[in-house]
């Protein structure tokens, strides 16, 4: 009874040597959370294969994992977690109180950008630097920008730089490197025409790790098929479903299956898509991500933990062992299975 992650090895692989190839900056790939669904270690040994010199993670523990497979430097995200391991750089924020008793021996400044998550303004950075740098070495600042960029990320940067230029910080001070994650190819290119001096340092984990997704495919089981010849009640809930097939498949709610990603709705087409959504919901429609020979299948009820129930109209339903198509969010699902094919 399994989830499972297919990978076409070589193809996947070719992907990855080519993100970093054509790179107009070092790459640095984020290994974080569930490992986008290949799980920490697998990325780490892929990243030592690649033969990179330091890898990105966001807690304590993902670095103690990484560390065990990875011997390279490993870039803690985490303002707020500090690390007695030499192989890790930290971040800093104005907030990182845990830096008070324990100075970290490298370290990056993180600069506050337009998530206004956490870092310290153009202004504050002389004096962090300054602060830090008395019993430790600067490898850089960081920058995490927004996804959804809704100015010019270049511009952006360019304007915070000269900022920090005019009033006296020499990039030599931050090591002469940058930090940034969801930086575009274009925006890259002008920032490195523009700083010829800055060494830039790309953080990226889904457009690497999950960037070719012709090369997986992800496969559940199915565990038993039943024939309702007339209405019939089913499952827990024991929801009336008509004449077709039920399906009894692997993934569940502890795979991540069913579960929804919370975003606000505050313009009208997102409050629309979900009125519309609901209203079908009560009409009985409840698309499933598990698809048969292209066609979506539908919810039964709620999936359960390992498992759940589907219904299938039609003739050609597939047999007991065999494998359908399961289209699922890869950094919230949890694989039973990772098969490099």
């Amino acid at each position: 009874m399994s989830l499972i992650l297919h990978v076409a090895a070589e193809k996947w692989r070719t992907h990855l040597a080519t993100v970093v190839a054509n790179s107009e900056a070092q790459v640095v790939p984020v290994i974080k959370g569930n490992g986008y669904g290949f799980g920490i270690k697998v990325l780490a040994q892929e990243a030592k294969n690649l033969n990179l010199p330091v890898v990105a993670v966001a807690t304590i523990a993902e670095a103690e994992e990484v560390q065990s497979v990875f011997p390279g430097e490993i870039l803690l995200l985490s303002p707020s977690a500090h690390s007695d391991s030499e192989r890790v750089i930290h971040t800093i924020s104005p907030h990182s109180s845990v830096f008070s008793a324990k100075m970290p021996k490298k370290f990056v400044l993180e600069l506050l950008s337009p998530i206004h998550r956490h870092g310290f303004s153009v202004s504050d950075l002389g004096n962090a630097l300054d602060k830090y740098s008395e019993s430790g070495k600067c490898e850089g600042i960081a920058i995490h920008l927004p996804i959804d960029q809704k100015t010019s990320a270049s511009e952006w940067i360019d304007k915070n730089l000269q900022s920090i230029t005019e009033r006296g910080i020499d990039p030599t001070e931050f090591n002469n490197s940058v930090w940034i994650s969801h930086i575009s190819e274009k925006d890259l290119n002008k920032l490195t025409k523009n700083w010829p001096q800055i060494i830039w340092k790309v953080r990226i984990g889904t457009d690497l790790w999950l960037g070719d997704r012709a090369a997986l495919k992800v496969k559940a089981q199915v565990l038993d098929l039943h024939a309702i010849q007339r209405p019939t009640r089913v499952g827990y809930r024991q929801y009336l479903i008509g004449r077709g097939w039920l399906l009894v498949v692997s993934g569940g709610t502890s795979n991540g299956i069913g579960l929804e990603v919370a975003t606000p709705k505050r313009d009208f087409l997102s409050q629309v898509k979900t009125l519309t959504k609901s209203f079908l919901n009560l009409f009985g429609w409840n698309p499933s991500p598990f698809t048969w020979n292209g066609k979506n299948l539908e919810f039964a009820e709620a999936p359960h933990m390992h498992l759940s129930l589907l219904t299938f109209k039609g003739k050609d339903a597939p047999k007991v062992g065999s494998e359908i198509d399961v289209d699922v969010r890869f950094t919230t699902t949890a694989f039973d299975q990772v098969v490099f094919d």
